[in-house]
């Protein structure tokens, strides 16, 4: 009788009980919010505009924004500091704005700095608010400044916390977290107090609170000359296969005397920066493409440790348009160090993040000034094209089924930026419920 009720008791879990019915799951909609793109503003001054104060940070200079917005459904756009929102009308509120991404609002900004010690071409795309963002670029070696700044523009207060890696790994220092970032405003932290006479780091911002957009301002002072400024801006997540179109190499014979004269010149040899954020080493193979027959490319290959940081040469480049193909063994993160440098004027460079894979849609405006390039790779062709823009254009990329990469270089009178060719949007949809 006891081994028949245990023999009941250890069946038990195979009988199906049941009271009443299982209710239907209900189908919602959910309204995604609507579209708000979000710029840094003008450049940062450490010391206030006279340079004097300790620990203050003003905005310096006249910063341009490139902005293209279609209204849908009578959506309407808001502006103005740069912020630029898109409001549905009324009654599409209920459904917020459809149809968002770059056909529907496309922005982003650019300054060229003329200082004594802040010269040369910043530009960068609008960013949608993030609680998560990954920032892969920049340096605070002597005479190299990183300025992280983060904004936001949510009604409520966010706190942010910091994750550094650099060559050395994971980077562990005051100040790292309980970031304030009142709504509304702007925050300003040199990373040199996080990271100091660090050549090569990345850094991941989380936020609580409100979402917050983030990017290193990254400056280059030799003696007391202006090298160089630039955004760094955000990273597309890690992947094994990435692509950096818009790699333009110029001026290689004025770099090399530059070299030969001082060491502080090293920095203008072209750069592939990687990040390995899972806990395997990575074999990387960077293959970097000529766009024509006379220009030939070159292959390097290199193991950057788990969870670190590192910088990649690529040396012998002439001078030409290249993309930077990148490949890897675990997925990775990578951005392009690229210089400008002209007979007349001051050093410049730019960070250009691994491109976004696209098939649909997309538009871009292009700066007002300078000549502007798009480089696109067509990942299937293998194909390289080089199309140069009006200033102050929209570009519309018309979609097609083979997947293709693309970024904007423009030049200014020896200056140099870049800008990504994205489709920011708001998450929205059906969802189902079950209600118990």
């Amino acid at each position: 009788m006891l081994a028949a009720l245990i023999s009941g008791t250890l069946a038990a879990p195979s009988l199906s009980l049941q009271i009443g019915t299982v209710p239907t799951p209900a189908a919602l909609e959910v309204k995604a919010r609507d579209l708000s793109l979000v710029c840094p503003g003008a450049l940062f001054k450490a010391g206030g505009a006279q340079g004097t104060t300790l620990g203050n940070f003003e905005h310096v200079g006249l910063v341009s924004y490139a902005s293209q917005f279609n209204s849908t459904n009578g959506a309407t756009l808001n502006s103005g500091d740069g912020v630029f929102t898109v409001s549905a009308a009324e009654p599409a509120k209920e459904n917020g704005v459809p149809n968002q991404g770059s056909e529907l609002l496309n922005a982003s900004q650019h300054q060229n700095a003329a200082g004594a010690t802040l010269r040369g071409l910043a530009a960068t795309n609008c960013q949608l608010p993030s609680n998560d963002i990954f920032l892969l670029g920049g340096a605070t070696t002597t005479g190299r400044e990183a300025l992280l700044i983060l904004r936001n523009t949510a009604q409520v207060d966010s706190t942010v916390s910091l994750e550094i890696f650099s060559e050395a790994g994971s980077v562990d220092a005051p100040g790292l977290n309980g970031i304030a970032v009142v709504s509304g405003k702007s925050t300003v932290v040199p990373l040199s107090g996080m990271v100091p006479k660090t050549k090569s780091f990345g850094v991941r911002v989380k936020a609580t609170g409100g979402a917050v957009t983030a990017w290193i301002q990254q400056r280059t002072v030799r003696g007391l000359s202006a090298g160089g400024v630039d955004y760094v801006s955000p990273s597309p997540e890690a992947a094994k296969q990435q692509v950096i179109p818009g790699v333009f190499i110029r001026g290689t014979a004025q770099v090399s005397k530059l070299r030969a004269a001082s060491a502080d010149f090293e920095d203008l040899l072209p750069v592939l920066r990687v990040y390995v954020p899972g806990s395997s080493n990575a074999t990387v193979t960077v293959q970097v493409v000529g766009a024509t027959p006379a220009t030939f490319g070159t292959v390097v290959r290199s193991t950057v440790n788990a969870g670190s940081v590192s910088d990649i040469e690529i040396t012998g480049l002439k001078d030409g348009n290249y993309v930077a193909l990148v490949s890897s063994d675990v997925p990775v993160q990578s951005a392009f160090r690229l210089s400008r440098v002209t007979a007349t004027s001051a050093p410049d460079f730019t960070w250009i993040p691994a491109a976004q894979k696209f098939t649909g849609k997309r538009k871009l405006t292009v700066p007002n000034i300078g000549i502007s390039k798009f480089c696109i790779y067509n990942e299937k062709t293998g194909v390289i094209e080089v199309i140069e823009v009006t200033p102050g254009s929209t570009y519309s990329f018309s979609g097609s089924e083979q997947p293709i990469y693309a970024n904007l270089i423009t030049d200014v009178d020896g200056t140099v930026a870049n800008l990504s060719v994205l489709d920011q949007k708001n998450a929205g949809g059906k969802v189902s419920v079950n209600v118990r």
